[in-house]
């Protein structure tokens, strides 16, 4: 008795299929041509590290008077928020008249290897938040975070209200006790104390 029930033919015609479908994948990627990240315009106004802070270009002749501050993750890109013109979260921001910041933190590497939360939230996200505080001269400021960028706003909300006029996150992970999700479970074995 075979505990495997393997037809040669059936994987033949499957491996022939798979290298069909790699080879018209590979004949479209290389038809794609240059990738444009972000479809906004955008100025660096400040720099900490490989940290940039972007400041977006108004498209409204009215802003609204509070300046918003996208935190987005660290290993996520930030041009995914401002991908394509008719599919940009930035471009709707700034077609409603916000006033649209954001932080690139650049690509992580061995140096970074030592950096703490609290270098992040009360060096890094702290400083730019002065910045766009500083040049909209105003007390507190909008903070939009997303994925890791949002548990990283809920930490600086939480110890910085000061400077906080609204918090919005999105698809950040906060609840890690919920029964039936693969964040969760990972997040309980993770040694805190390590």
């Amino acid at each position: 008795m075979n505990p495997f029930d393997l037809n040669p033919q059936s994987i033949t015609e499957e491996i022939l299929d798979f290298n069909t479908k790699l080879a018209s994948g590979i004949n479209t990627f290389t038809q794609l041509g240059e990738f444009e990240e972000g479809v906004s315009e955008k100025d660096p106004v400040y720099s900490d590290d490989k940290l940039v802070l972007y400041h977006y270009k108004s498209r409204t002749d009215k802003q609204n008077k509070v300046p918003i501050l996208i935190v987005y993750a660290l290993v996520n890109r930030p041009y995914m928020a401002d991908l394509q013109e008719d599919r940009s979260l930035i471009r709707g921001l700034l077609d409603s008249g916000m006033d649209v910041y954001l932080i690139d933190w650049g690509y992580p590497d061995e140096a970074d290897r030592y950096l703490s939360l609290d270098d992040y939230i009360n060096g890094y996200i702290d400083r730019c938040v002065d910045v766009v505080c500083h040049r909209s001269n105003k007390k507190k400021i909008n903070l939009l975070g997303i994925c890791q960028g949002g548990a990283f706003s809920l930490c600086y909300t939480s110890l910085h209200q000061d400077k906080v006029k609204n918090l919005i996150t999105t698809v950040t992970p906060v609840d890690f006790h919920t029964k039936n999700d693969m964040l969760s479970h990972l997040a309980r074995n993770v040694d805190t104390d390590a």
